[in-house]
């Protein structure tokens, strides 16, 4: 087995950097891109992510079929509150007129994303963490490859998602709260709280997952449900109904969602190898 403190804060490292790494860099583009670029990008991240997390949940138990055993009403139920839970306490924000949330919340919508996104790394963590308490080996590769294996590639694969998807949470700030800062301290001062409030929940996986037995498929049923609040707020201001989008401008968020799903499909390839 792996020590709590030598599994632990590598996995901190692992996620917490990478995560703020990946917010600056969509927020930096911002000073670039329209907003709706950023998003139609973070789309298609998301389309991926999604697939992903409902994948973690096991599809939430549908190979049961009609059985309504235990462990699918608690994975559907998990599902069910982690959606409907984000937008009860997100119900005064207009969350269905985007273009009046805009600039009115400060860092609030922002950070709804971050932890709506950032609750499946309870799976994630308590994975890592189950398999490092019991593995027979003191290699923290042994421990994120898991027990399919993978080496070193696990760990880019790992790296290379916490950077991409915090870019859904960079695209939000972006349509919501980009004004919220003043000057580049505060800016990379909201980053950090965002990249903070990302990581908490792999970290608490991580930290309980070492000591206790859960079945992680829960997390990430509970997970999927509250990343839908997520897609909620970045598709709406993908949309202008103020002026007709051009043909050009058409093909060029359909090739950024393209390309969005493709980077994060390309991370993803390391830990299929």
């Amino acid at each position: 087995m792996i020590s709590f403190p030598d599994s632990f804060l590598p996995w901190t490292v692992a996620t917490l950097i990478p995560a703020f790494v990946g917010l600056l860099v969509i927020v930096s583009a911002g000073n670039f891109l329209k907003v709706k670029y950023l998003v139609a990008f973070a789309i298609g991240i998301f389309l991926w992510f999604f697939v992903d997390t409902i994948g973690g949940a096991a599809s939430l138990d549908v190979i049961a079929a009609f059985s309504a055993s235990v462990a699918q009403i608690a994975t559907v139920g998990f599902f069910v509150s982690g959606l409907i839970v984000f937008f009860l306490v997100d119900r005064n924000r207009n969350i269905f007129s985007p273009e009046l949330a805009i600039g009115k919340y400060g860092l609030a919508i922002p950070l709804l994303v971050a932890a709506s996104v950032g609750i499946h790394g309870l799976g994630e963590g308590a994975a890592f963490g189950g398999f490092a308490a019991v593995i027979p080996s003191t290699s923290l590769l042994d421990a994120i490859a898991g027990p399919t294996g993978g080496g070193l590639n696990s760990i880019v694969a790992y790296v290379l998602h916490k950077a991409l998807e915090p870019m859904i949470i960079g695209a939000c700030y972006c349509a919501y709260s980009f004004q919220h800062a003043t000057n580049t301290t505060s800016r990379v001062r909201d980053l950090a709280f965002l990249s903070i409030i990302f990581s908490i929940p792999s970290l608490i996986g991580a930290a309980s997952g070492y000591y206790l037995i859960f079945d992680n498929s829960y997390f990430y049923a509970l997970g999927t449900g509250t990343a839908i609040y997520a897609a909620v707020r970045l598709f709406g201001p993908m949309f202008d109904n103020a002026k007709a989008a051009s043909s050009k401008e058409s093909i060029t968020m359909a090739v950024l969602i393209t390309l969005g799903l493709l980077t994060i499909y390309f991370a993803a390839l390391f830990h299929s190898g």
